[in-house]
């Protein structure tokens, strides 16, 4: 038989069959092999039997030569092949052969084929051998035995050798091998005990093993098993660096060729499972950026930590303050198996600043700044005192804004696009009587609803009616003012204590409650049967200060929930009232009050007489009671108020300890006063303002607590440099409205 397919190699055979019985003397067979390449080569041949299991201790051919000496082109070499054993013990028919010639020289090969016929002989098969458990499962670090069963059949006795074959000798303790001798008609069990090491040198995979029994007077015999090693372990999953920074150092001069970063993630395999890994980026900011990864995919061995290169590139802006972009990095695994890797994902960071460093922007903005003050002198619109506190009335379009300032001033916006203009129909009539005030007049007197005598500390917009206002005063009066002119409706104050400041109004939905929180620590209210009478002149007086035994608690805040229930005052101590109206008159004015407390508590121990609680916020229109609280230390709070349980109190002079449920709290960045709070209409979000300037976007789980995967430090919409007094929320407009004491009243747009 030739084949010279590739012209290198060709090789014959001297016959095509051969019949071979194990009894009778050795068989040979020649080849012949021609170098027909164009160089010298040698020659080695291989022979391959169908259906063999490859025994290093079991031969059954030899050659002559083993290899052949390097011949010139043109050459031939012949080999000779004897044959003295069976190829498969004990197989008796016939078997292919594939003679395999290979030159080292050429890298080429050759296979010529031929059929040998095996007959039987008289040698009985006298042993046999078999698994009773041919399936087997195991974890790493664990053992487990292997029961193997030899039965003899013969007249003598026989002396055999059981081997284990096909897995790792180093798993099988004291010896693969077994040697023992059988008597006739006898059988024996012997065990092959595995010890598989740890889970990194155990690879999960399906072990085919052999157990093989020789003996002196029979062939040899096998049974197969399976061997399965489970899966176990994890992949750790970390980075030495989840914040970066492009550019890594801020620029004294524009740099506008830096605008990527590159994230180190290491992937550690505990596990007994190779892997091949996925990253794929996630996360808030992901389209803002592009990604490349070396490598592109990460194969981790078993005990091996592979690191990938996470390269982000992202647009960076001329001008403007540095933003953070969000990201997160998921590995996605080949073999899922054993789930994620641990932890599933990292949260990544990247700041990213202007091109033109902020230094220089300043310089260039005081300069254009001190320019067109030279070219337009005209006198913007604005308060001349601090902004005190804000409110939103009306919706869509039509939407506007009340703002009460130091400068005894209550201005109406119009909400535009995206900017607030004063009102060009509300313009300040001053009469005889308004002459005399403690502030001086508006020079601007466009959209000047009211100038009242005392600055104005608080306003509200009166419910059910929505054309009339309330403002506190510093000298303790509350007016009740018409939108349309600013004139006033009526006047309401408590003239057995004239002079309480007022800092806080709030109304039940129904307009026929008022309250009011003072500076002396009492808590009025005001209470008519119907919208279209006037607030009686008397209120009732809840003196906070004289129940809870303090020589001072001014009331900073106040807060109804939104049945109109419960009210909430704040002040010093870190702590909030819970004044309650009578449970067995659910629905009654607000007079006979029940009064509970709570004292917040921050790591620290109970607050000291300098601490207070600035701010109270409910969820708006919702069947659950979730209050919002901040302080002095900038520490946020939320709370279930419907989960309070006050403690039992005979004494109805002294007043309760509540224990309320908190849902989360956690500390602003700058640890300053959070002065004001405002939740959505919905509820995904709070909005906060504070001593550091800035007003901040914190969204919310539906479980009320901080959604830290969206803003885990909160999302900062305005940065100023003087205190957020007062803020108002209209997130169906995607707006927050604020009022500060660099005196201006601005809008914020929430994307």
């Amino acid at each position: 038989m030739n084949n010279n397919s590739d012209n290198l190699i060709s090789a014959s055979l001297s016959t095509q069959s051969l019949t071979y019985r194990p009894d009778k003397p050795e068989i040979s067979f020649e080849v012949t092999v021609n170098n027909d390449s164009d160089r010298f080569a040698n020659f080695q041949l291989e022979i391959i039997a169908a259906g063999e299991i490859r025994n290093p201790n079991y031969s059954w051919y030899r050659l002559e030569p083993e290899v052949s000496a390097a011949q010139p082109h043109g050459s031939s070499t012949k080999f000779q092949v004897f044959i003295f054993n069976t190829p498969i013990p004990g197989f008796v028919g016939t078997v292919n052969l594939s003679v395999k010639i290979f030159s080292p020289q050429l890298a080429r090969e050759r296979r010529v084929l031929l059929r040998l016929e095996i007959e039987g002989d008289n040698k009985p098969n006298l042993i046999s051998v078999e698994l009773p458990i041919r399936m087997f499962q195991v974890y790493p670090g664990n053992a487990i035995d292997i029961p193997v069963r030899v039965r003899t059949q013969g007249q003598v006795a026989s002396n055999v050798l059981l081997r284990f074959i096909g897995i790792d000798a180093s798993w099988v303790t004291n010896s693969v091998e077994r040697r023992f001798t059988l008597n006739t008609g006898s059988q024996t069990e012997v065990s092959f005990r595995c010890e598989l090491p740890s889970v990194v040198q155990a690879p999960s995979l399906n072990y085919l093993f052999t157990v093989e029994a020789t003996s002196n007077n029979s062939y040899p015999v096998n049974a197969e098993g399976n061997l399965e090693v489970l899966p176990i372990g994890y992949i750790n999953f970390s980075t030495p660096q989840n914040n970066q920074k492009t550019p890594s150092r801020r620029p004294w001069l524009p740099d506008w060729k830096s605008n990527s970063a590159s994230y180190e993630l290491l992937f550690k395999n505990v596990s007994n499972l190779r892997q091949e890994i996925n990253l794929q980026i996630q996360g808030r900011d992901w389209r803002k950026c592009t990604f490349k990864k070396f490598p592109e995919i990460a194969n981790v061995n078993l005990g091996e930590t592979a690191k990938v290169i996470l390269d982000v590139k992202t647009k960076r802006h001329w001008v403007g303050i540095g933003k953070t972009i969000f990201l997160e990095a998921k590995p996605e695994l080949s073999d899922q198996r054993l789930g994620s890797t641990e932890p599933a994902t990292q949260s990544l960071e990247l700041e990213v600043l202007p091109i033109i460093p902020l230094w220089l922007q300043l310089a260039i903005l005081a300069l254009l700044a001190a320019l067109l003050a030279l070219l337009f002198r005209q006198e913007a619109i604005a308060h001349t005192a601090s902004v005190n506190s804000v409110r939103i009335i009306g919706s869509g379009t039509g939407s506007s804004v009340v703002s009460a300032s130091n400068d005894c001033t209550l201005r109406f916006w119009r909400i535009r696009t995206d900017s607030l203009e004063a009102d060009e129909n509300v313009t300040l009539k001053l009469k005889p009587n308004e002459q005399k005030s403690k502030c001086v007049q508006p020079r601007q007197p466009k959209g000047v609803l009211a100038f009242a005598n005392n600055p104005i500390l608080a306003v509200r917009f009166v419910p059910v009616e929505n054309n009339s206002v309330a403002i506190g005063l510093e000298n303790g009066k509350i007016e009740l003012r018409q939108i349309s002119t600013g004139e006033i409706v009526s006047t309401l104050e408590d003239s057995q204590e004239q002079g309480d400041k007022v800092f806080d109004l709030g109304f039940s939905k129904d307009s026929l409650n008022l309250f009011s929180g003072s500076g002396k620590g009492k808590v009025r209210v005001w209470s008519r049967g119907l919208i279209t009478k006037k607030f009686p002149e008397k209120p009732v007086v809840i003196d906070l200060e004289e129940q809870q035994k303090l020589t001072r608690f001014p009331i900073w805040a106040l807060a109804l929930s939104p049945d109109d229930k419960m009210l909430i005052v704040s002040g010093e101590f870190n702590r909030f009232l819970i004044l309650s109206r009578n449970q067995n008159q659910p629905n009654s004015p607000f007079k006979n009050i029940s009064v509970e407390r709570l004292e917040k508590i921050d790591g620290n121990g109970r607050g000291g007489q300098d601490d207070s609680v600035l701010s109270l916020a409910f969820i708006p229109d919702s069947p659950e009671k979730i209050l919002a609280t901040s302080d002095s230390a900038g520490l946020i709070a939320i709370w279930d108020l419907a989960q309070c349980k006050p403690t039992s109190n005979n004494n109805q002079q002294q007043i309760n300890d509540s224990n309320c449920k908190l849902l989360d709290h956690w500390q602003d960045e700058s640890k300053k006063p959070i002065r004001t709070l405002a939740f959505s209409e919905d509820g995904k979000f709070l909005v906060s303002g504070g001593d550091d300037g800035r007003v901040v976007v914190w969204y919310l789980t539906s479980s009320h607590q901080l959604d830290k995967t969206k803003s885990p430090k909160g999302i900062t919409i305005f940065r100023g440099s003087k205190k957020i007094r007062s803020i108002d929320v209209k997130s169906s407009q995607g707006i927050v409205i604020s009022g500060s004491e660099d005196f201006q009243v601005r809008l914020h747009q929430i994307k």
